[in-house]
């Protein structure tokens, strides 16, 4: 899409930091509404909202944004953020941006002032084209059929042309036919003729050709060009405005249109896609004309079939000068003054202008069954026929009080003391005067012509066979009428309603209803009476069956003034909410089907209504002939033509805007990684959907660990913030929908890792218990060392005592027994000749002997014996076993030193199992091994004897472990047990009947071994 643009290259103050929200666009006045702006709402955004001013140019590129060219630089918008676009390399003087243009392949490009050329975004990022010999500024520029940019560089005589195409730049000057002077505007046409505007005349160059041709057009200086409906290209300058027609090689110029023509010049133009011709002015802000192409002849003035509209500061435009004008892709127009950017969008709800607003009154509405509709203000009747403006049928002394359908045609208007009955060219016969002092609020005439008026406390009437009738009522106080689907007058009290089977009316008052109070008398689709409105909802109190639709599951509901069906089942209604549509069905369903809710879809001021309900008593909505719907408003009268309405069907393209973490905003990218630590992310996204995107919905999703990865409900927010996240890879999604819920289903996906602080890695867990089972098993080692260093001390500490205990024995007690000894043999030496004294000194003296020798070995066994060696003890101890089986000793491993307290302690455990196996086990052969191993000494005696009578499978390999239930009573065992862990070794017997016995016997090697 190509942009209309115009200069203001001024002299420029800073420009303001505007990236970030907007403020929200400023309404036009109420009595701008009129003209061009029939049928349009206006938005604006000043400087004071932060747009950009002296707009130069707007174009829109494929993804949907508005790009905004000023004299302070380059902005995209997304219609509610202007975004300031840095150009490359972030330093040097602002942009002065005098044209844009977006291209087929998306690129925008964009035309510079101050001799800096043109540059190009593209993938995200502006790029220098490197323009030869750039002018002053660009002008203008122009994409061809073939795709190749041409861009008219103003401020030279030469070489005023340039083109971009498969990568490269040709220049074009009076070689190629172009006259010395300088060009303006360039265009192509449908049938690919370029057309180009110089200071003096306008040339063509036909497709294919590479020579430009004047066509003898001559135009004042800053003229524009522009493309228009059936092919034709139109012509603006000075003088006006025409069409160029090219017929046979030659080109015509028809009638001068005085569209208010710029006597600067430079003025652009654009044709919208309803054939209309819009025109900024340097003064007068910007001129609409209907129909242009039905301009024929030379008459300098428009066709009288044609309309001018103008717009300009006056209502509402943000400034006179206006430069640049664009329709988007979904139709909306936009406008690019000196002061900000306006918008002009088609909405369905219309102000019906013809009627004056703000009436001191209020407004009274009835629709004939002619189809024409009636309304009536402080000042005048007026009729409304299908398919035409309101128009004043009636001038009234009086304000309208009420107004009512007429049977057989037309309406009854209730004025001052009369009852006048109006047709479409005014009052229709003579009027009926009211009875004195009557001031009713509303009226209504049922099937049986009863005219029926409501005045509250001064009662209810009906005029019938010629005169007046009255309901004594004084404390009823009745409000409303209106005639239901059986022709009868339903009324509506606001006190106790009057009761009774011959009443010719329906009678409801609020304390039949639950709907708290009545606020309106509507048509029900269920056909049985009224549908009430009230503050909490609608009722039909005279359907069987029906249940009341409450405000709190169906809003719309909520003071429902009025409400009209068409023939299609829609439902027209105004309220609170404002305007609303529904369906007969979904009501119905409503009505029946209690807590169900119905679908609606809401018009309010964003399309168009200026006003809110208006609270007053009679038909607040009414249909036309012609189907459009009208609505009353405390300030005017507006109507909506359903079969005009028009959905948005494109989809917003939608985009990721940036990531914030830890307080840093991060673009969008492959491989975006987030550091370490990261809890909470922000992530900011926008769709481009520029008709309302305040409507704009949005469903995101975040996919990761420990999350659920669901889409969140719709929602207007264009951030969303995650909380509680942990390391990992992560996905986020995001779609939206436009304000016709036309949604983007592909959305935008964003994916992003936060990486992992180094307890949360994989390894971590596993160097945490490598960690811990290293302390553990120096925490083991350093208790063993203990344990170990406590046996030796205690082993050392029970030497020593035994030392002791032989030296006090050595010195005592077999010194003394010696000597006893010696005095003894002296004395059976002196009785040597007698006989009987030495028979019984001599065995006295022997065992006496013995019993020395016996203490002397006791006493050696109690000192250190340092020479001992293991494999000679044991050899001791089995040359000295008294059993009948074969015995066998062996020793593997390098044989090391052992402690001596070890040796005795083993020496007493492998004892103490000789001698069990000697005895008990029946063995044919019993073996003793000794392995002196690295990490322990071992000793195991063996016999394949009968075994352990009881077997225990507790506590030992292959179920052969005896257990310590076994062992009890047996204390040689115990013994033997007791020893072992004294020692710090390890002990164990494991026997199976009819499978010997195994003792076997392990002490730590720093236990064992003295070194």
């Amino acid at each position: 899409m190509l942009a209309a643009g115009g200069l203001a290259l001024m002299a420029s103050a800073p420009m303001a930091q505007r990236q970030g929200q907007a403020q929200a666009p400023v309404q036009a006045p109420v009595q701008a509404q009129a003209g061009v702006l029939a049928g349009y709402k206006h938005e604006h955004w000043t400087l004071e909202e932060g747009a950009p001013g002296r707009i130069n140019a707007l174009t829109q590129s494929r993804d949907g944004f508005l790009w905004i060219g000023s004299v302070e630089g380059l902005f995209r918008f997304d219609g509610l953020t202007f975004e300031p676009v840095p150009q490359p390399g972030g330093q040097g003087a602002r942009l002065v941006v005098s044209q844009l243009a977006s291209a087929q392949d998306g690129t925008v490009w964009v035309g510079l002032g101050r001799g800096r050329g043109v540059m190009a975004w593209r993938d995200g990022r502006l790029v220098d084209m490197a323009m030869p010999h750039p002018s002053r500024q660009v002008t203008d520029m122009a994409q061809a059929p073939d795709g190749a940019m041409w861009v008219v560089r103003g401020g030279r005589s030469d070489g005023t042309l340039a083109r971009y195409a498969d990568g490269r730049w040709q220049e074009f000057g009076q070689d190629a036919g172009l006259p010395a002077e300088q060009a303006w505007s360039t265009a192509f046409s449908a049938d690919g003729t370029q057309w180009l505007v110089t200071e003096r005349q306008v040339l063509i160059r036909p497709r294919g050709s590479q020579r430009f041709a004047a066509t003898g057009i001559a135009v004042t200086p800053r003229a524009s060009l522009a493309a228009g409906p059936k092919g034709a290209m139109w012509l603006s300058d000075a003088a006006g405005t025409r069409r160029l027609t090219l017929a046979q090689g030659r080109v015509t110029a028809g009638a001068r249109l005085a569209i208010n023509p710029d006597p600067v010049g430079g003025t652009r133009m654009l044709f919208t896609a309803d054939g209309a011709l819009w025109e900024t002015t340097w003064n007068s802000g910007v001129q609409r004309l209907t129909t242009p192409d039905k301009a024929t002849g030379s008459a300098q003035a428009a066709p009288a079939a044609m309309r001018r509209f103008s717009f300009d500061a006056t209502q509402g435009l943000t400034s006179d000068q206006t430069h640049a004008l664009l329709q988007d892709r979904e139709g909306n127009l936009w406008i690019g003054t000196e002061m900000g950017l306006d918008k002009l969008r088609r909405v369905p709800i219309v102000v019906e202008t013809a009627i004056p607003a703000n009436s001191p009154t209020s407004y009274r509405l009835a629709g004939g069954d002619d189809g024409v509709v009636y309304v009536g203000d402080a000042r005048a009747a007026y009729a409304i026929a299908p398919g035409q403006a309101a128009r004043t049928i009636l001038r009234l002394a009086s304000p309208a009080a009420a107004l009512c359908t007429a049977r057989g045609g037309g309406a009854w208007l209730v004025t001052g003391e009369r009852l006048v009955r109006l047709n479409p060219r005014g009052a229709a016969g003579p009027a009926i005067a009211l009875p004195r002092g009557l001031m009713p609020l509303a009226c209504g005439q049922d099937g049986a012509g009863r005219i029926w008026l409501a005045a509250l406390d001064q009662g209810l009437w009906w005029h019938e066979g010629g005169g007046w009738h009255t309901l004594a009522t004084p404390r009823a106080l009745p409000a409303n009428i209106a005639i239901g689907g059986d022709d009868r007058a339903i009324v509506a009290f606001r006190g106790p309603a009057p009761r009774g089977a011959d009443l010719p009316f329906v009678a409801i008052s609020p304390t039949q209803l639950q709907v708290d109070g009545i606020e309106g008398l509507l048509p029900s689709p269920l056909g049985d009476g009224p549908l009430i409105s009230g503050a909490r909802g609608l009722q039909a109190p005279f359907a069987r069956g029906s249940t009341p639709v409450l405000a709190s599951a169906n809003p719309w509901a909520a003071s429902l003034n009025g409400l009209v069906w068409t023939r299609s089942g829609d439902g027209w209604g105004i309220g609170d909410s404002g305007i609303v549509q529904i369906h007969r069905t979904d009501l119905v369903q409503a009505l029946t089907h209690p807590g169900q809710a119905v679908p609606w879809r809401r018009f309010d001021f964003r399309d168009g209504l200026n006003s809110f309900a208006q609270k007053a008593a009679g038909a607040q909505v009414a249909q036309g002939g012609d189907g459009r719907i009208w609505f009353l408003t405390r300030r005017n009268l507006v109507w909506i033509d359903p079969a005009a309405l028009r959905r948005n069907l494109l989809p917003p393209a939608v985009m990721v805007r940036s990531l914030v973490a830890g307080g840093t905003a991060r673009a969008p990218s492959a491989g975006l990684r987030l550091p370490p630590g990261t809890r909470s992310v922000r992530i900011d996204f926008t769709a481009t959907s520029l008709t309302v995107p305040q409507r704009v919905q949005f469903r995101t999703r975040l996919s990761g660990p420990g999350l659920p990865g669901q889409w969140t409900a719709p929602s207007t927010e264009r951030s969303v913030t995650f909380s509680d996240l942990g390391p990992g890879r992560y996905t986020f999604q995001v779609i939206a929908a436009n304000e016709d819920g036309v949604w983007n289903a592909g959305g935008q996906t964003m994916q992003f890792a936060i990486a992992q602080r180094f307890y949360q890695t994989w390894w971590f867990p596993l160097a945490a218990i490598v960690a811990l089972s290293a302390m553990l098993y120096l925490l083991y080692i350093a208790r063993v060392q203990y344990l170990g260093r406590l046996i030796r001390d205690r082993m050392a500490e029970r030497t020593s005592e035994r030392e002791r205990i032989a030296r006090e024995l050595h010195d005592t007690l077999i010194q003394g027994v010696q000597g006893l000894i010696m005095r003894f043999q002296s004395v059976a030496d002196h009785l040597s000749h007698d006989p009987a004294a030495q028979a019984v000194l001599t065995p006295a003296l022997d065992r006496a002997e013995e019993m020395l020798i016996e203490g002397r070995d006791r006493v050696k066994g109690l000192r250190r014996l340092e020479d001992r060696h293991l494999r000679r003890e044991l050899q001791r101890l089995l040359d000295n076993l008294v059993t009948g089986a074969s015995l066998t000793l062996n020793v593997k491993g390098e044989v090391r030193p052992l402690h001596p307290d070890i040796v005795d302690e083993i020496l007493a455990i492998v004892g103490e199992a000789l001698c069990n196996a000697a005895r008990h086990a029946q063995a044919d052969a019993i073996d003793v091994n000794v392995e002196y191993g690295a990490r322990a000494l071992a000793v195991f005696v063996s016999d394949d004897g009968i075994g352990i009578a009881s077997i225990d499978g507790e506590d030992g390999a292959n179920g052969r472990a005896v257990s310590a239930a076994l062992m009890k009573g047996h204390y040689g065992l115990i013994g033997m047990r007791e020893r072992a862990r004294r020692i710090g070794a390890s002990f164990s017997i494991e026997s199976g009947h009819r499978l010997g016995t195994l003792v076997r016997l392990s002490v730590p090697a720093r236990l064992a071994y003295a070194a």
